[in-house]
């Protein structure tokens, strides 16, 4: 391996290139001498194609190529969308990420209302939630959390992304009260 910073750059590039997942900055590691400094070589990746048809996107510690926002019009690509998440879905998915880790109780509580078990399977199904762990409280309920593959989804790079409550409500999202 030589420790030239064009060929570390260069088979950052490749890698990024050839999986069609983010890869983890560990296996980026394995690659490049470690003389280097990976997220300076990275952040000079990204600058390369700031402004080009495809960027280097980041979550957490895990990068890769993605088409940049901007040619979402140029693009059409056909396939069977799974069908549109159901109103508790979104709900649910949302206190999920505003409140993670949250027990199936708690989201309830959140919505005031029953959910079923298939809006939380469909969730799962999709790669947006996961089991995080079981509360130390009686009955030790599950608790569940959001995904990398929730952020990829929704081109978020972490969860501090997430519009505020009050951005959300200066949107005119929110319920409108009648009266």
């Amino acid at each position: 391996m030589t420790h030239d910073k064009n060929t570390a750059l260069k088979v950052i590039e490749a890698i990024l290139f050839a999986n069609s997942d983010l890869v983890n900055e560990k296996d980026l590691l394995k690659n490049i001498p470690k003389s280097l400094n990976l997220k300076k070589l990275l952040e000079e990746l990204r600058n390369t194609y700031k402004g080009r048809g495809i960027n280097i996107y980041n979550v957490k510690n895990k990068w890769g190529f993605r088409t940049a926002p901007s040619m979402a019009n140029y693009l059409k690509i056909e396939k069977n969308l799974k069908r549109k998440l159901s109103k508790a879905g979104v709900e649910t998915l949302a206190i999920i990420a505003y409140y993670q880790p949250v027990t199936k109780g708690e989201i309830e509580k959140v919505r005031a209302r029953h959910i079923s078990q298939g809006t939380l399977d469909i969730l799962l199904e999709r790669g947006w939630i996961e089991l995080k762990g079981r509360r130390k409280t009686p009955g030790k309920p599950l608790t569940w959390g959001t995904t990398d593959k929730f952020l990829e989804h929704f081109n978020l790079a972490d969860l501090k992304e997430l519009p505020s409550i009050k951005e959300i409500n200066q949107l005119g999202i929110s319920e409108k009260k009648s009266g």
